[in-house]
């Protein structure tokens, strides 16, 4: 981690509760993108929890200032920060950081040779040489990585709610903050995944891919063709497996740059099955979801709105 952000975390922990952290706290205000006070307060729980801030009520007193702090803004300063003061990081390692814009993704080599391709709107922290028995990378969004078989080192993929723990193989992982569900998809190898806070863990087999809920802890185990889910990914198609609508709308707003919004919520949780590769747009994906027209969809003011039929 780098010396100012080291110096950073150590002072909000210093000065938790004094005006500052609040005027700190107004800063990211200023600067972030806007979203929902569920999300910003989602944001801080994370952040104050992570970097050990003992008064965590204190969101109620900040939320004057950070209603709309958006949680992916928070939480790769509570991950750095956490990984920091816990010195689970080596002291002189010089971590890199690679983030993606909407409809845009990124291709890149870690030092050991694990490949990853990193999904719009999605961050990568990672060692600028990996050191010591362990390989970690801090994810925050989706990536589809292929590991470099190690067997001295495993590797792991730190998200903010669990880790993905690998040897050589190939998989993706799903974990955007504001979606319900995180999902990881193996192709090759096995993976295991750790939920901090439960002693129990999930291990994959190859084509498996395993849905877990945030809020309730279910964990859904369904089996896909990792051929074809490979050539989805070659080709930078979008696939969508056993997915809620409501997180079909966040991946669709990632990968066009759109802004889509569902007006009935008795829609988001409705699921659906679909692969698309032919560089469809985002109409012609909504019109092949709605097979048993559920909804119609109308575009206002450079907004779609989808509204449940009656």
């Amino acid at each position: 981690m780098k010396e100012k952000e080291k110096d950073s975390c150590e002072w909000l922990l210093d000065n938790e509760g004094k005006p500052e952290t609040d005027a700190l706290l107004r800063r990211i205000y200023e600067s972030s993108a806007e979203g929902s006070a569920a999300l910003a307060e989602q944001g801080y729980a994370a952040f104050a929890g992570k970097v050990g801030l003992k008064r965590q009520h204190r969101w109620h007193t900040a939320r004057r200032w950070a209603m709309r702090i958006a949680a992916a803004l928070l939480l790769p300063v509570s991950l750095l920060c956490a990984l920091s003061l816990k010195k689970a990081l080596e002291p002189e390692t010089e971590w890199m950081h690679v983030t993606t814009a909407r409809s845009e993704s990124r291709d890149l080599t870690l030092s050991d040779g694990t490949k990853v391709r990193l999904s719009p709107c999605s961050q990568l922290f990672y060692p600028a040489e990996f050191r010591g028995k362990q390989r970690k990378v801090i994810l925050i969004g989706e990536a589809f990585l292929e590991v470099e078989k190690d067997p001295q080192r495993q590797f792991v993929v730190n998200t903010s709610k669990m880790d993905v723990v690998v040897h050589g193989t190939r998989f993706n992982v799903t974990a955007f903050p504001e979606d319900e569900e995180d999902e990881v998809a193996l192709l090759e190898g096995s993976v295991e995944m750790r939920f901090p806070g439960e002693e129990s863990s999930v291990f994959l087999a190859p084509g498996e891919f395993v849905k877990h809920n945030r809020l309730n802890g279910d964990v859904q185990r369904r089996s896909f063709s990792a051929n074809y889910f490979e050539e989805v990914v070659a080709q930078g198609g979008l696939q969508f497996r056993d997915a809620r609508l409501d997180d079909i709308v966040q991946v669709l707003t990632r990968h066009f740059n759109v802004n889509i919004i569902i007006l009935d919520s008795a829609l988001e949780n409705e699921r659906y099955h679909a692969s698309f590769i032919n560089n469809e747009d985002v109409e012609t994906i909504l019109e092949a979801l709605n097979t048993g027209h559920l909804f119609t969809v109308s575009l206002q003011n450079g907004i779609y709105y989808i509204t449940q039929n009656s």
